[in-house]
């Protein structure tokens, strides 16, 4: 008779921040892992799984000695890596370079201090994963996957053991666990689980791994869980008690000849949907910061190769591992208590800090080193793009100009609103620049030194300042009054009763995108159409925090309305209307602007006063037969339009038999599109910490009172790399420095990476890790074999490279190297 093996997994669900702050979280880990380790001097058999170098960090700061003793049992095999991240994070929110970073920090930890790296990624806990995961654990290190929600009653599978495999072909061997047990006090329990396991092993498989230990709030196995076990393991000589270190036992399920283990293509959802948009601060923080980093450490790329300064590597590092922090899946789905978010947040400050520095030096240096010395040209303003693709794009600038030059031509501009005009009674400037990818180019401007007031009457200067006509036109194409906003891209109608749009035309298309209605009068009938921008509010009485097992929000209570509308700027580079609604005690104020770029802008500011509700931006767009398409890290992924509440990062497209419409934004995850209708979830405000109480006290509080911001775009959809090109500038905008005239070494213009293809995005260019040579990143977008050259300034040799579809390769090209070479995303040998 073959005995079913039992892979017992002694662990600790130890969540750094929940109903607590990380401080504690921290103060728990050296309480349980004392505790593991002293298990292993009473019971020579039992073997202890631990993920989140985090941990190992504290124990290695808090408690050499115990350090020393982890290190013993590491290399005897019975303290056991996993993981390979920083934390068990949101596996759906981090951006791909996030992801990536989890990876490259962590296994290059391990390494360094165990001389071995994880090969099993661990996030047992986290509320989904993302269709791309597979990618960026094979190539982080890692080959296995465990897993648990969502559970087979949230997402049905024919089998819990599958190869999950990305777009591109990587796959990893996965295992969602069926029941994770934080306490085994009694015998009675301690059967029925270990009974209920044995029943629940694959189908043609004789295996099963049954994770143990307390948990939550950390603990791990006690010594009445490892008795029990041994009792079991008695009792039952039928079944094999193992204790694992997890790559036991896939590597015994990857041995069995028999059995033919399925394939699944696609992202593991839904668990916990809510937490896509619960607590909207931490989220703006990690997007905010995530982009900060990935300029910071672009802008010392170029200061490292043109000027041969130190790159940053340690400092980038801190910034990222505290960003790798915040992905935690509590604290960045916005579950925690409130209390734990305050000294979260500080760590996604301290980040900001150390990318503002960064980026503030780079550029300083580059400007002080760029010739400007030609005064006849004007005052340089030296403009750096982190991209590494072409921008053009609108740039406004703290001074108050008399003529704009691209080096030799004047260029148009436009007086704006300045923050400063309460006290020095001047306007800022605003202009088009083009900028070559990853690279400067230094414009030139004359100031108004006087800094006072032009004419009260000028139409080139916005509303807000100045007097102006209602409407505008100039031979650009731009034009806006309270009832409509337009340029050579779009012409938008509003609703003067409640400032949505009543009508969103796409002029270089020559199509309407908004659901037509047609209405009746007399012999006519007239064409309107439903209205865009649409401030929904939804009643979530009945989910919590979490909103567990409830993956729609659909009982609309309310919209926004009694609109205020006004034009804020009217000229030949933007115009800006400004629509104010309310619902409730509650104010949205919105500026729509265009700026002949291509997308429809939108400001907006949420005065937030509701409770339990939900405020959702509709788009109902005029398209048939939709799929949403939804960006995900380092790629993309189709979900269907039946509603459901959905994950999603800088993008999204609702596409049609008619074309599609992309809707981007720069700090909002969650969203839903039902049939034709696409929308974005701005807010919600559970109770903090609501995990389905049956009551709520007096004292219990709300998320996201108050102010907050965000911003949308709406542009139609064109192909994914050109989609993600925009939302990468919507997020990032350009850097300058005004400058002085002075002598220097560099030109004033540096054109430093592009590729020869549209469809492969560079994710970061950067020092090895070893400081022995350059790093590249880059991913294919649009699905398509490609062959690929990318090259510029900032690389010393040009890379030539192969991209499968919807591939991520990593490049290190060594100092004393002529060729690239492909890496892993740890730059550590495979």
């Amino acid at each position: 008779m073959i005995k079913k093996k039992i892979y017992c997994v002694g662990n600790a669900h130890l969540d750094p921040a929940w109903m607590w702050k990380w401080q504690e979280g921290s103060a728990e880990a050296k309480a349980t892992i004392r505790s593991a380790l002293d298990r292993m001097k009473e019971f020579p058999d039992f073997k202890f799984v631990c993920a989140g170098v985090s941990v190992y960090e504290w124990i290695e700061e808090f408690d050499p000695e115990m350090f020393e003793e982890i290190k013993r049992r590491v290399a005897e095999g019975r303290f056991v890596l996993a993981g390979g991240w920083y934390v068990q994070p949101d596996c759906n929110l981090p951006s791909g370079e996030g992801f990536a970073r989890q990876g490259l920090y962590s296994q290059r930890y391990f390494y360094k201090k165990f001389g071995k790296t994880a090969k099993t990624g661990y996030n047992v806990d986290s509320f989904g994963h993302n269709g791309n995961l597979p990618q960026i654990l094979a190539k982080s290190g890692m080959e296995n996957y465990i897993y648990m929600r969502p559970s087979q009653t949230e997402m049905p599978m024919e089998s819990p053991l599958f190869w999950w495999t990305s777009a591109d072909g990587s796959k990893v061997l996965t295992h969602r666990i069926s029941f994770y047990c934080f306490r085994f006090e009694h015998m009675t329990t301690l059967k029925e689980e270990l009974n209920h396991a044995s029943d629940m092993t694959p189908k043609g498989t004789d295996c099963v791994p049954f994770f143990y230990g307390v948990g939550n709030h950390g603990g791990g196995p006690t010594i009445k869980n490892l008795e029990l076990l041994h009792e079991f393991a008695k009792e039952n000589p039928d079944k094999e008690i193992i204790y694992t270190d997890l790559q036991d036992f896939f590597t015994h399920l990857r041995e069995q000849k028999d059995f033919e283990i399925p394939t699944f293509r696609e992202d593991l959802q839904h668990h916990a949907s809510g937490c896509y948009a619960a607590y909207s601060p931490i989220k703006t923080l990690v997007r905010k910061s995530e982009r900060a980093l990935v300029a910071a450490e672009t802008y010392a790329a170029f200061s490292c190769r043109l000027l041969g300064r130190k790159f940053p590597l340690k400092k980038i590092e801190e910034g990222w591992k505290n960003v790798n922090f915040l992905h935690f899946h509590d604290i960045l789905g916005g579950c925690c208590i409130k209390d734990a978010y305050p000294d979260a947040e500080v760590l996604g400050q301290e980040s900001l800090a150390i990318s503002v520095k960064i980026t503030n030096n780079a550029l300083q240096t580059l400007s002080w080193a760029i010739d400007t010395s030609d005064k006849s040209k004007g005052i340089p303003v030296v403009f750096f793009n982190p991209h590494p693709f072409a921008v053009k794009t609108t740039v406004q600038i703290g001074t108050q100009c008399t003529s704009v030059k691209d080096g030799k031509n004047d260029i148009p501009f436009q007086f704006v609103y300045s923050q400063t005009h309460l006290c020095q009674r001047r306007c800022d400037t605003l202009f088009h620049v083009e900028l070559p990818p990853c690279g400067y180019k230094t414009y030139y401007v004359l100031r108004n030194l006087d800094g006072g007031f032009v004419s009260r009457n000028a139409p080139e200067v916005g509303r807000v300042a100045y007097a102006i006509a209602d409407v505008f036109r100039d031979k650009q194409g731009l034009s806006c009054s309270t009832s409509h906003i337009e340029d050579d891209f779009f012409r938008v109608e509003f609703d003067k009763k409640d400032g949505t749009i009543a009508r969103l035309f796409d002029k270089k298309n020559g199509r309407e995108l908004l659901q037509p209605v047609s209405q009746k009068k007399g012999l006519f009938r007239k064409v309107r159409y439903e209205r865009g921008a649409l401030p929904i509010v939804i009643d979530e009485r009945d989910h919590d925090t979490w909103s567990h097992a409830k993956n729609y929000f659909d009982k609309v209570v309310g919209k926004f309305g009694d609109a205020r509308i006004s034009v804020v700027e009217s000229g030949s580079i933007r115009c800006e209307v400004k629509v104010v609604s309310s619902y409730g005690k509650s104010t949205l104020t919105q500026y729509f602007r265009l700026e002949n770029d291509g997308l429809l802008k939108v400001r907006a500011k949420i005065d937030w006063h509701e409770k339990q509700k939900m405020l959702k931006l509709a788009f109902p767009l005029q398209l048939t037969e939709t799929k949403a398409l939804y960006e995900i890290p380092f790629g993309t992924i189709f979900r269907p339009t039946n509603g459901e509440e959905e994950c999603g990062q800088t993008w999204i497209a609702t596409i049609g038999k008619e074309g599609g419409v992309a809707l981007l934004n720069n700090n909002k995850y969650s969203f839903s599109v039902k049939d034709n209708v696409m929308c974005l979830t701005a807010i919600r405000s559970p109770y903090f910490g609501d995990h389905g109480a049956p009551f709520v006290s007096s004292e219990s509080e709300v998320t996201d009172q108050g102010e907050s911001e965000f911003s949308y775009a709406i542009t139609p959809f064109t192909s994914c790399g050109d989609i993600t090109k925009k939302a990468l500038l919507f997020n990032t905008a350009p850097s300058f420095v005004i400058e002085n005239n002075h002598n220097g070494t560099l030109p004033d213009k540096f054109d430093g990476l592009s590729a020869d293809c549209d469809n492969i995005l560079v994710s970061c260019v950067k020092r090895a890790e070893e400081d022995n040579g350059w790093i590249v990143r880059a991913y294919e977008t649009d699905g398509k074999e490609t062959k690929v050259t990318l090259s510029g300034g900032l690389l010393p040799v040009a890379l030539t490279a192969e991209f499968t579809p919807y591939s991520v390769n990593t490049y290190f090209l060594a100092d004393d190297a002529s060729a690239w070479k492909t890496v892993p995303m740890t730059e550590m040998p495979e």
